[in-house]
């Protein structure tokens, strides 16, 4: 196929778009509103999944070591040595589905409530030294907050562990939100996806069965199928482009204006220079595969002369 023949479908379809202004700017804005529509939801679902895995990052183990005022039976009044203690927290880090382990001592953890109870902190001077009554520990941070549960119960059983603190209650009550924030995520953006090629495929219809008498006569006299095929998926990948481009500015705007008020708040979102790039390079693609397949699929039955 020579490129002759594209430059001038290329032309034809300019033509088109210019002489149907009106059914051009029509196309136009229902790509832009349907990818539109169609990007804010997706940025909901992604946000949505960026927020429910750094509440789930943030899930946290903690070990208890054992110390001779402690009263489990398993600690047997005895406290492993400085040695022991660092083989534990290796063994711990070692253990699948553990990101980090960390050793946090009894002095570290008091300088913690010191400065998490202010108010308190003349009175918690009193517990320093031999008076300390709390533990070593070790902080648990695991890879996936389905790995509570396992991790958890594979340090409990260790020597020198007096008990271990991982809130199953509440992890549970986090794993059942967050599956069900992302299912419901998924959910939406296959419906608007599903909405958007119905749309664009009818807007796009509706420009063909304008011109189906235009058609018609190009097929009388002789055209080939895809040579009048060519011109309505030019016409249909230039509406799907300016459609997206239309739709990526207003995405981009108003997620800009988002993130500037959503950083004041406690709450996480993508930033805009990790999430634009890919999204920009989506909706173009998207939209100039709807135009096109919208625009072969439509032409198709007005080809049956």
């Amino acid at each position: 196929m020579s490129i002759r023949a594209w430059v001038n479908a290329l032309r034809d379809a300019i033509r088109s778009i210019t002489h149907s202004t009106l059914m051009s700017v029509a196309s136009t804005a229902s790509v832009a509103v349907s990818l539109l529509v169609l990007a804010v939801m997706l940025l909901l679902a992604l946000n949505l999944e960026y927020m429910a895995a750094s509440v789930e990052s943030q899930v946290e183990v903690r070990a208890y070591i054992c110390a001779p005022y402690a009263d489990e039976p398993v600690c047997k009044k005895q406290e492993p040595t400085a040695e022991q203690k660092q083989v534990l927290v290796n063994q711990i880090a070692a253990l699948p589905g553990v990101a980090k382990a960390t050793y946090v001592s009894k002095e570290q953890a008091l300088n913690e409530l010191k400065k998490l109870y202010p108010e308190d902190s003349a009175i918690m001077e009193g517990y320093e030294g031999a008076e300390n009554p709390l533990f070593d520990s070790v902080l648990i941070q695991v890879k996936d907050a389905t790995q509570i549960k396992p991790v958890a119960e594979a340090v409990q059983p260790m020597k020198g562990i007096r008990k271990v603190n991982w809130g199953q209650d509440w992890v549970d009550k986090l794993t059942t939100v967050t599956h069900a924030v992302r299912l419901t995520g998924i959910g939406l953006v296959l419906l608007l996806v599903v909405a958007t090629v119905l749309t664009i495929s009818n807007t796009i219809r509706l420009a063909v069965f304008a011109r189906r008498r235009e058609i018609a006569i190009m097929k009388l006299v002789g055209a080939t199928d895809w040579y009048i095929r060519r011109p309505f998926m030019l016409e249909g990948i230039i509406l799907g482009l300016v459609g997206s481009g239309v739709a990526l500015g207003g995405v981009a705007f108003g997620y800009a204006k988002v993130e500037a008020y959503v950083r004041t708040a406690v709450f996480p979102i993508i930033p805009a220079q990790e999430l634009m790039p890919g999204l920009t390079v989506s909706l173009l693609l998207l939209g100039t595969a709807l135009g096109a397949i919208g625009s072969i699929v439509s032409v198709r039955k007005f080809l049956k002369v």
